[in-house]
Order: structure tokens, then C-alpha cells, then sequence
């Protein structure tokens, strides 16, 4: 079999570029484990922005879809993070704290920008790499948007909404650490003494059970479990007991 004839293709990327996209979703994804280049790890809660890029479709099973494209942050109120570096540049200036920390990214959904778009090293990717405001002065269409709109929050939870979101979406929000503890059934289970341990712990019981009685008698609950009547009072001639 030849792998390159049955690989699922790859969707063509957005050639880079600047485009006006509209924001179309904003999803928290709670707190997610990132890993970074130096290997090292943490968790932090995340943000996922999508924008729908105006007139640029891509065909999908057949069918012609908007083309959308997102962008994953962490969220931090570091000046240095890329969120807030994000949001100051589409507002064209440098937010202060107090308005950072107001800031809602769902309130900007249905919002247009300007965005510059390019591709990873090897061409296979489009990624957006910088926004900024719709240029003062130009007059500029702006469409209505063909993607449903999502505002999507993990606290305080909504079933009905998490159900609504595209599958795609609900994967990401599964690997949340808020969505494991709350979201998923826990069962205890009985983790039973290893066979070797329980069959050390019958010889010695033997080895130290009074002669004149029945050993069936004798014998704890626990191994009354694990062993067969057939064999109880047998010697042990080497061979094990058989489970």
C-alpha cells in the first residue's frame, strides 16, 4: 500500500496575505497542558478565536464552506502575552490593565478586523499572524457572516451549550482539566492483593493452622475466595495453587 495514495488530503492553505475576517467564535477551553519548545510543561487556561475570512470559501465533502481561521491563547494579563498584545493591536492602542482585565472576548464576536495572514515554513498552513482595525477613511463592505456565531464559556457550565458546539470543539474542551473533574464519571475499583502476594499469604496461613481442624474452617474470607474447595487441605507439593 502506498502511503501517499491513502493519507487523508490536507485542505489547500489561505495563501498569505491581508484579509478582512470577522470574528465568529470565542471559546474558552479552560485550562489546558501546554508544552513548549524547551520541553518543559504547564497548564493555563486558554482561549480559542476563530474568524471567518470574507469571500474566501473551501470546498469540504463536496460542498463549498466559509473558510475560517483560528488562533489558540493563553490567558494572562502579562503585558507581554500574546492575548493582550492581540487585543491592543485591533484596538490600535495599549489597553491598561483595569481595561485588559474587563475586557470580554465574547462581547467581540460578530466584530470585523483586518488580519495578516501567512504561512508556516514548509507552505502547508495559514496562520494569523497579526490584526488591526478596519482602516479609517476606507469604506469597506462588510458582509454578514455564513458561520453560526459561538459564545462559549466553561464557568458556569451549560450543558445544552457545551452539546451545541461543533464536535471539534467539544474534543478540545474534554481534555480540560475543569472538564475531567467535573464532567467525567468516576468508578472505584477493588484493586485486588497480586496473585503471588495471596497464595505467599495461604502457605503461611497453612504452615500455621492448628492440625486437629478442618482447614476449611479455618481459612480467612479472603482466601476462601480465591481458592477452590477441591483443594483445600491438599499439600502443596510444589506445583502452586490453582486459581
Amino acid at each position: 500500500m502506498k502511503i501517499r495514495d491513502n493519507v487523508k488530503p490536507t485542505l489547500p492553505p489561505l495563501p498569505g496575505g491581508s484579509y478582512l475576517g470577522i470574528l465568529v467564535y470565542s471559546i474558552g477551553i479552560g485550562e489546558q497542558l501546554c508544552e513548549f519548545e524547551n520541553k518543559s510543561k504547564s497548564y493555563n487556561n486558554q482561549v480559542l478565536l476563530g474568524f471567518e475570512i470574507c469571500g474566501q470559501t473551501i470546498e469540504i465533502d463536496g460542498k463549498a464552506e466559509p473558510r475560517v481561521l483560528s488562533k489558540t491563547f493563553n490567558v494572562s494579563k502579562s503585558k507581554k502575552a500574546s492575548l493582550r498584545k492581540f487585543f491592543n493591536a485591533w484596538s490600535a492602542r495599549e489597553l491598561s490593565d483595569d481595561e485588559f482585565l474587563d475586557l470580554d472576548t465574547n462581547e467581540y464576536v460578530g466584530k470585523a478586523a483586518m488580519l495578516t495572514v501567512v504561512l508556516n515554513d514548509t507552505g502547508e498552513y495559514s496562520n494569523i499572524d497579526n490584526i488591526a482595525p478596519i482602516p479609517v477613511g476606507i469604506p469597506i463592505n462588510i458582509p454578514q457572516p455564513l458561520s453560526q456565531l459561538i459564545r462559549f464559556d466553561m464557568d458556569p457550565w451549560n450543558q445544552a451549550a457545551f452539546e451545541a458546539l461543533p464536535e471539534w470543539a467539544q474534543e478540545r474542551i474534554k481534555k480540560s482539566t475543569e472538564y475531567q473533574k467535573e464532567h467525567i464519571p468516576v468508578q472505584d475499583v477493588a484493586i485486588q492483593q497480586p496473585v503471588g502476594q495471596v497464595l505467599q499469604n495461604f502457605q503461611q496461613f497453612m504452615s500455621q493452622a492448628p492440625q486437629q481442624q478442618p482447614v476449611a474452617t479455618q481459612l480467612p474470607q479472603q482466601f476462601q475466595t480465591v481458592v477452590q474447595p477441591s483443594v483445600v487441605g491438599a499439600q502443596n507439593t510444589g506445583g502452586g495453587v490453582p486459581f
